[in-house]
């Protein structure tokens, strides 16, 4: 049994640790996937910041040539309205440029340049000359302003172009680590399910091997629990029959012993009265010790043996009425409850009226199907120990309750007589055994009478009591009880309430 809780230990352990290591995996690749995302979309962005850089940049060079064009036009007297395009280029330019210089703050070698293509820009446009000096990390250009702005430009082209290509790269290079995070993910949940399938197989083939073992086992144990209870029933009725012969032989010297303690009696008494009748003179032959044998002792001696005699035949006849007991044979029928508690309680009224006692029963009472006969001594030997037991301090009261619940039937008897000792609850149900004062004529048989009888109608006896309150006896019956049968073959007229038999 050990080594079977150590092993399902360590395959639960097994397990725990598989799904562990799964949901880690399953939390890095999420957190992985979610950092390389937003790496990659940061990445993308940076594209498109250079697409639109480039697309700035060839819009500043077709600026300068549409300028060019344009003046060149003026001056072959080819354009209309000349001066108006010229200021809507200049315009457009000089936004192109100052968008250009915003977008390039990130990138020192691009706003290295961004002057010098301001002012050559300025240059085309004729609005002043080149101030700017020329740094020679820019690079050497021609002194005509509109190829410095194109070669500015093809300059600055060619750098994003190269910042173009790294981004990318680096965008592949996040995108090839995502996917081998992914792949490496697949292989590790690959190899858990495996090893969590191989585990649980081989828990699951165990499960299998015991289920079968404890089927053998059940099987034999259904064997053994029938042939021990047919064990059990013989041993008990064996019992019974022993202490029905130990009663009856008992019986038979306890007569004799009764009927020769009457015979010495009747002569102690014939003694006595002739010692009474005879001469003064013969009485005095008698010694004094001989006169107190005959006239105190003997009497005393033979009162003793009538009074034990008559104990152990009340003994006996407790124990022949329980081994009777078990050989009866119950009746059960589906009756009212309520009528057979009021059944009861009429043939103890006139203890109740003695004891100014009242017994009030609840209402409704369920029905029940069981031994009418058996049922009202249960209820008789509790209501009668009741009055036997009341509290002189308090007017006695009973009460009798039911209740189902489920398939049971719980009774309850309650009084407020004197209670019983809790550490006695148990003991009071043993045989020839009793609890509190004994003032009250009894053996001690008739709560062991009341178990008794529970136990033979399937169901169990109980007490709740405080000392000086009061008790309550609760029986719990099943509500259709059947000794011989089993419930599958109890007819439809059985189980229904209100059966006349």
């Amino acid at each position: 049994m050990f080594a079977t809780l150590a092993k399902d230990r360590s395959y639960r352990t097994t397990i725990a640790r598989f799904m562990t290591v799964g949901f880690a995996a399953l939390l890095g690749v999420i957190l992985s996937a979610g950092v390389l995302l937003v790496m990659g979309q940061r990445q993308s962005r940076w594209i498109v910041h250079t697409y639109e850089v480039q697309s700035e940049i060839t819009s500043i060079r077709l600026a300068v040539t549409q300028l060019i064009g344009v003046k060149l036009g003026n001056r072959l007297h080819l354009m209309h309205q000349a001066d108006r395009h010229t200021d809507t280029i200049k315009a457009t330019l000089d936004r192109n440029i100052a968008t250009l210089a915003r977008m390039t703050k990130d990138n020192p070698r691009q706003q290295a340049r961004i002057p010098l293509l301001m002012a050559s820009a300025a240059q085309v446009e004729g609005q002043a000359g080149l101030d700017v000096p020329v740094d020679a990390r820019i690079g050497r250009f021609s002194d005509d302003p509109a190829e410095r702005v194109t070669a500015l430009c093809a300059t600055m082209l060619a750098e994003e172009t190269l910042l173009m290509e790294r981004r990318y790269k680096r965008r592949g290079d996040i995108a090839n680590a995502l996917y081998v995070i992914l792949g490496l993910t697949a292989v590790l949940l690959i190899i858990v399910a495996l090893l969590a399938y191989t585990t649980l197989r081989s828990y699951t083939r165990e499960i299998d091997l015991s289920h079968q073992a404890l089927r053998a086992a059940n099987e034999g144990l259904e064997g053994a629990v029938q042939e021990r209870t047919a064990d059990l029933v013989r041993a008990n009725a064996e019992i019974q029959r022993f202490a029905y012969i130990v009663s009856h032989d008992l019986r038979s010297p306890l007569v004799n012993i009764m009927g020769f303690t009457a015979e010495i009696e009747t002569a102690t008494q014939a003694l006595r009265d002739e010692l009474e009748n005879t001469p003064d003179g013969r009485a005095l032959a008698l010694t004094p010790v001989v006169t107190t044998i005959m006239t105190e002792e003997m009497p005393e001696a033979i009162d003793f043996i009538r009074t034990s005699a008559m104990k152990m035949d009340r003994l006996i006849n407790a124990i022949l009425q329980l081994s009777r007991l078990g050989a009866r044979k119950l009746s059960p029928r589906w009756q009212p409850l309520r009528p057979l508690v009021q059944s009861v309680t009429d043939t103890l009224q006139t203890l109740l009226n003695q004891a100014g006692g009242t017994v009030v029963l609840a209402d409704p009472m369920p029905d029940v199907f069981v031994d009418s006969v058996a049922l009202e001594q249960i209820l008789a030997n509790l209501i009668e120990n009741a009055i036997k037991y009341r509290s002189p301090a308090r007017v006695l009261h009973i009460g009798v309750s039911a209740q189902r619940v489920g398939d049971r039937i719980a009774i309850a008897v309650a009084d407020n007589g004197r209670g019983i000792d809790p550490r006695d609850s148990d003991r009071v149900f043993d045989l020839f055994r009793r609890s509190g004062m004994q003032d009250q004529p009894g053996e001690g048989i008739g709560l062991a009478h009341v178990r008794a009888l529970a136990y033979r109608l399937g169901g169990t006896i109980g007490l709740e009591s405080t000392l000086g309150t009061g008790s309550t006896f609760t029986l719990n019956l099943p509500v259709h009880f059947d000794e011989d049968a089993p419930e599958d073959t109890v007819t439809q007229s059985d189980i229904e309430p209100g059966d006349a038999r």
